[in-house]
């Protein structure tokens, strides 16, 4: 059985929070508000993690309007994606797979199966509009390319996007009645411009993209 085969049968599957291995360094994990025109549309709970070499993101997107999802990407040290799924209840919408020359990715449709792939130099990161938790990783892999820009996949919309880090401003988020010190980073992704907040620590606690949707963090024992 392939990795993503045996990602499917993990218990990280089955919902947020669980336990993760000893030898694992957590690098975030959250509980997430998702907004439309102010309106509360859906939640998202996820985990970032370290495990020796490898890099994982983990989360269970729901949204009133449609089955829930779960995300999955995993990467390399330098946080560039080598694996990837998104499951809509037992079905794979897509999955992709990294090579030395290419990132493959396929999808089950209601019309059938395709597959479409990019050359390596294009999958820099990762990116699913509506999902929150891919800004963080994003703005991680910003912050350590030379000239902070890179190319992004965005799988589901079957294209490439160039992603540069325009800004950084330090500003706060409310999150209930507490007030957090975080820095606001910038992302330019085309002309359309995408916001998210960090803390001290690194955790995401706001994301407002170029559509309006937002992400916000519960806050603690929210």
């Amino acid at each position: 059985m392939g990795l993503l085969g045996v990602l499917l049968l993990s218990p990280l599957l089955a919902g947020l929070p669980a336990p993760l291995p000893l030898s694992a360094q957590e690098l975030d994990a959250g509980h997430l508000y998702l907004r439309e025109a102010g309106r509360r549309v859906g939640t998202e709970r996820f985990r970032v993690w370290r495990t020796g070499s490898t890099v994982n993101a983990f989360a269970s997107v729901e949204m009133v309007q449609r089955a829930a999802w779960l995300v999955r990407l995993q990467m390399d040290p330098d946080l560039l994606p080598m694996k990837y799924e998104i499951r809509e209840g037992v079905s794979a919408l897509v999955s992709g797979e990294r090579f030395p020359d290419r990132v493959r990715f396929h999808f089950a449709t209601p019309e059938g199966e395709r597959w479409k792939q990019y050359p390596v130099q294009d999958a820099g990161a990762i990116l699913e509009p509506g999902v929150a938790h891919h800004y963080l990783v994003l703005v991680r892999a910003l912050r350590e390319t030379p000239d902070g820009r890179l190319t992004a996949i965005l799988p589901l919309d079957g294209r490439t996007v160039t992603v540069r880090l325009a800004a950084r401003t330090e500003e706060g988020v409310s999150l209930g009645e507490e007030s957090v010190d975080a820095t606001r980073y910038d992302v330019d992704m085309e002309g359309a411009l995408h916001r998210v907040w960090l803390d001290a620590e690194d955790r995401l606690l706001r994301v407002l993209d170029a559509e309006g949707r937002e992400a916000l963090r519960a806050p603690a024992g929210g």
